[in-house]
């Protein structure tokens, strides 16, 4: 029982950092790397995989042992309701938004929205700057609001800790969950976070692996 609670702790722990918020303040963040598998050498030590990179590079990367892995699935915005967690990558929109909606939250356009597993609630909650583009932020909370495609993330307790968030139809929409390694095969897009060694190879921490033929669009 131990163990198994102690394994939880450190996948959480992982996701957590994953997500753009490292669990202890010594620990560097991970590289952010967006691509798609190209090969993978599951019987080399260590094993692992090349990929193309969104700009059009190559990389190996190595695959650990106690990688941590996230399933990413097709999703509903229809499953989405008051107190599901959630997360979403957006962007804030014009000056204009909390006056036009009478509101203390700006609001955001988002990029993506994922729906996540109950086991994993709790995760990175808040909000902070992301690197999808120059000026987009990541979001993590409840559910404390609808209003047709707009949502309100909610990590805190007063007012001004939500971020409201407009999903547009078309935006990709997934059921977050935990995977395995046995997900990680050739023509997946996948979302990656690594550390570089000292001799100058990528060591994967985490990987967001798209499945039904999906990206991550984080």
């Amino acid at each position: 029982m131990f163990n198994i609670r102690f394994q939880h702790i450190v996948i959480m722990s992982i996701i957590v950092m994953a997500l753009g918020i490292p669990a202890r303040a010594q620990e560097e963040e991970p590289e952010h790397i967006r691509g798609q598998i190209i090969s993978v050498k599951r019987h080399s030590d260590p094993s692992s995989m090349v990929i193309k990179t969104s700009d059009g590079k190559t990389m190996s990367i190595e695959l650990p042992d106690d990688l941590t892995v996230i399933s990413l699935t097709k999703g509903s915005y229809t499953r989405v309701d008051f107190g599901v967690y959630v997360g979403a990558v957006a962007v804030k929109l014009d000056q204009y938004s909390p006056i036009v909606r009478d509101s203390l939250s700006w609001l955001h356009k988002g990029f993506e929205l994922r729906i996540i597993d109950e086991d994993l609630r709790g995760i990175a909650l808040g909000h902070k700057k992301w690197d999808l583009t120059l000026d987009s932020i990541v979001a993590h909370g409840w559910v404390d609001d609808i209003e047709d495609r707009v949502i309100s993330i909610k990590y805190g307790p007063t007012e001004l800790e939500e971020t409201d968030v407009e999903v547009p139809r078309g935006v990709p929409v997934h059921q977050m969950s935990l995977g395995d390694k046995s997900l990680i095969t050739a023509g997946k897009h996948v979302f990656i976070g690594a550390q570089k060694k000292a001799n100058g190879d990528h060591e994967a921490v985490f990987i967001f692996v798209g499945q039904d033929d999906s990206s991550p669009a984080l």
